[in-house]
């Protein structure tokens, strides 16, 4: 799939300096060049496919790779010239076991949604390591990050255990194997941002964490060598382009945006949902992530973040479960015609933050006599409750709400999500922030000159209005999931 804006197709523009940002997601590939504004001019896009098993959710790490060298591929030559640098962003604590030596991929990319290292994370809590854990790494003790998983691999995956036996065993976040195969010089490195969401990465000296890997019983040497975000990390085998920024998707937002003030956070809404603020959160429950947003040589910077597993996830989940034609369609229409939804109790691929516990299965609420369209709505507004209760984690209330991601194209659910947390909700025409946060951060290393990247421009302001009706489901959302969680 191409998506190519008229007004700014690259072959029509002045023979000006493009940035290139390859941008690897749950569900697709895409490619993605910038003018030196900050202007999209092309995004391409391949599909990628999950499998799911039970609590194991899993992609092809080749073709995850295959379907970056295709997009790479299909770049004509007069455009490849004028790719000055690049970046790549992927999603987070997904991982793969490969060889070193070989380049052989030894397992399947495991997704972040997988759980699979859950027996492992309830063995640290029982023996009350969580406390130590989220205060070296910046993460609560879970198993969507991706030791525990790492240390499943170990275990259980016999071709993992021959190359540990081999000395040639690499296993390391999405990213690093995707840099090895992409990059002429074929390093097995990592950025601070994708390796921070391994969990084993001590946050104030920025390296492999020793109590870290001792608690996850991970071996140091089978782990990539640590780099900053923005560095020089070699060039493209298929383009001889140099790569200058490498990063989680949702780490490049904030640079896709002008600086964050106390007043506002970011909130992006894809397979999952984050929301990112450069607040501190209330004390003293150290439920939010402490995560890293930049760094280079002489600087790190982190925001706290919080995280929704089911969003675009829990939409897929449903819509399994109630298979509806052109769905995404009608849910405009949905939330606009269904003032009284049931509750949904979103646990699809598990509790995030504040939770971090186990609620039990994703259910429905006094929905026996609800509409297939009520139960969407339901599921819906179930996104905007996780989301808001995140943002009540932080020391103020926000007054701004910068929105981005595909759901969030959805008026209805950006309205309900101003008028639970009476916030202004900023939805911009560019909906690329990740692609463009990454490029903007491979500008910063070329030192391009920063200021002529424009702003964003704000496609549909949402202004908060009483919803009584909105605030009654919501505290109704929370006192449900406050009885289902052990742990809470």
């Amino acid at each position: 799939m191409s998506h190519k804006p008229e007004a700014a197709n690259p072959t029509q523009t002045d023979q000006t300096e493009l940035t290139l940002v390859l941008d690897q997601g749950s569900h697709a590939s895409r490619l993605a060049l910038f003018s030196p504004t900050g202007e999209l001019l092309q995004i391409d896009s391949q599909a990628i496919r999950s499998h799911t098993q039970g609590q194991f959710i899993e992609q092809d790490a080749d073709e995850i790779l295959q379907s970056l060298q295709q997009l790479l591929h299909g770049l004509p030559p007069q455009l490849l010239q004028r790719i000055s640098h690049g970046g790549l962003c992927t999603q987070r604590s997904t991982l793969v076991a490969w060889d070193r030596h070989s380049g052989k991929a030894l397992s399947p990319a495991i997704s972040w949604r997988d759980q699979r290292g859950q027996a492992q994370v309830e063995q640290l809590r029982q023996q009350g390591n969580q406390t130590q854990i989220h205060q070296l790494s910046g993460l609560p003790l879970s198993p969507h990050y991706a030791a525990s998983k790492i240390h499943w691999l170990l275990e259980h995956n016999q071709p993992v255990q021959q190359a540990l036996q081999s000395q040639t065993l690499c296993i390391a976040p999405l990213a690093s194997y995707l840099l090895f195969h992409l990059l002429q010089q074929a390093p097995c490195v990592i950025d601070h941002s994708n390796a921070q969401r391994t969990q084993l990465m001590d946050i104030q000296t920025l390296d492999w964490s020793p109590q870290l890997l001792e608690l996850f019983q991970i071996p140091a040497d089978v782990l990539p060598e640590l780099r900053p975000m923005l560095a020089d990390y070699g060039r493209l085998r298929q383009a001889d382009i140099p790569l200058y920024a490498v990063c989680g998707d949702q780490n490049a937002l904030p640079a896709a945006y002008p600086p964050l003030t106390p007043d506002d956070c970011l909130v992006n809404v894809g397979t999952g949902a984050f929301v990112l603020s450069p607040q501190p959160e209330k004390p003293p429950a150290l439920r939010l992530l402490r995560s890293l947003c930049y760094s280079d040589t002489e600087q790190v910077r982190f925001l706290s973040e919080g995280t929704v597993n089911g969003a675009g996830a829990a939409l897929d989940w449903l819509s399994q479960q109630l298979p509806q034609a052109s769905m995404y369609q009608q849910l405009p229409l949905w939330l606009a015609e269904v003032s009284e939804p049931p509750l949904f109790i979103n646990t699809v691929a598990g509790l995030g933050s504040p939770w971090w516990c186990d609620a039990g299965e994703a259910a429905f609420i006094a929905a026996d006599t609800m509409s297939d369209s009520q139960k969407y709505v339901a599921l819906i507004e179930s996104i905007v409750f996780l989301i808001s209760h995140n943002l009540q984690q932080l020391m103020q209330p926000p007054q701004r709400i910068l929105i981005s991601g595909g759901l969030s194209q959805l008026d209805g659910l950006c309205q309900k999500l101003s008028d639970l947390n009476q916030a202004s909700v900023l939805r911009f025409a560019q909906s690329e922030a990740s692609a463009r946060g990454c490029a903007s951060l491979a500008n910063q290393f070329a030192s391009r000159n920063s200021s002529q990247w424009q702003h964003l421009t704000v496609q549909q302001p949402f202004t908060p209005q009483q919803n009584h009706a909105l605030t009654r489901r919501y505290a109704h959302f929370v006192g449900e999931l406050r009885k289902r969680c052990r742990n809470d």
